[in-house]
């Protein structure tokens, strides 16, 4: 009997998760409307205005630092692309010139094998020739797939821009409907766990920002200190890559670095390689800090859950880890969980 009473909740919470993946721009939408809340009750208690004109200055501030970032991106890091990108040819040039030479002393390496190794080496050597087809043939693929996909995205960045501003408006309301699902007992414990939960999201947010920040000042100096051109392209493509699930900095740096020591170039592989430990040792030592006071959870325990995450579910846990200390510490102080030992 008891078990009903859940139901309708149950079937709302799956239907939401269902729906979830279908809703990107709706989901991000509300994420960044409950990040500009606190400032839009910061104008309307100083001000004394009406929400609606709170959410129009939030919303347009929020515009204007989003198209000064796209302006920063166009002026600066667009020109340097293209100018990298009509350098590509001369490398890629480069790079079958030494190939190609590659093959010349295999060739000859090739007549001294013995018999038995011939089946073996072809083999490996046809693998790598479909590698690198399948390779360029999924690149090719890829970016064509990218382009088609241009306008799908304005469309979605529409959506998600006119959505930030219509939750905002309605953000208070569609908080009240939540809670009023639940009984006054209820609600006080869901509220307490919202609140919880939204400075962790918050703390979350503040801390990757501020790991990617250093991340990004790091590799910038360290890739001017060595002299290499493009130094602010290739500093971004290293925080994109250290954000990305299973990837990091290391899948950037270590084969360019391998790759230099292969052309001759010591000074910058010896230098790539020592860049990355730099980055790779700062972030494991710092990383437990900034999430533990971002989160409001101890050090020790922002560690632990990082270490045990990973350990479980790879570089999805380094999320889930904390996050699951966060729910559990939520749901312990609105008193869900009170768990008592007695003898």
């Amino acid at each position: 009997m008891e078990l009903k009473k859940y139901i309708p909740f149950l079937l709302l919470v799956g239907i939401v998760v269902f729906l979830i993946p279908y809703s990107i721009p709706l989901v991000l939408a509300l994420l960044t409307s409950i990040l500009l809340e606190p400032f839009i009750k910061l104008l309307i208690n100083t001000f004394s205005i009406k929400r609606v004109w709170s959410v129009t200055i939030g919303f347009s501030l929020f515009l204007a630092m989003l198209l000064l970032g796209c302006y920063w991106a166009v002026t600066t890091l667009v020109v340097q692309v293209i100018e990298f990108t009509q350098l590509l040819p001369q490398y890629a040039q480069y790079i079958f010139e030494n190939v190609e030479s590659f093959v010349i002393q295999m060739e000859e390496y090739y007549k001294e094998i013995p018999n038995e190794y011939i089946s073996t080496v072809q083999n490996a050597l046809e693998d790598l020739r479909k590698f690198s087809l399948d390779f360029l043939s999924g690149l090719t693929a890829g970016l064509v797939n990218f382009v088609t996909a241009v306008p799908v995205l304005l469309i979605q960045l529409l959506i998600y821009l006119v959505s930030v501003f219509l939750i905002s408006l309605d953000l208070p309301r569609l908080h009240h409907g939540f809670l009023n699902m639940f009984s006054e007992k209820a609600k006080i414990k869901v509220e307490l766990v919202m609140k919880q939960l939204s400075l962790a999201f918050v703390g979350f947010l503040r801390a990757q920002l501020i790991l990617s920040f250093l991340t990004f000042i790091i590799a910038w100096f360290g890739l001017m200190i060595l002299d290499v051109e493009y130094a602010l392209v290739f500093s971004i493509l290293i925080v994109i890559v250290d954000i990305l699930p299973i990837l990091g900095t290391g899948s950037f740096l270590v084969p360019w670095g391998l790759y230099n020591l292969y052309t001759g170039d010591q000074r910058l592989a010896i230098g790539l390689i020592v860049l990355f430990f730099l980055i790779t040792i700062f972030r494991r030592i710092i990383e437990p800090k900034i999430l533990g006071s971002s989160l409001g959870i101890s050090a020790l325990a922002a560690l632990s859950s990082l270490y045990i995450g990973f350990e479980l579910l790879g570089f999805f846990g380094l999320i889930i880890g904390p996050a699951l200390v966060i729910i559990v510490k939520s749901l312990i102080k609105a008193d869900f969980l009170n768990v008592k030992v007695d003898f």
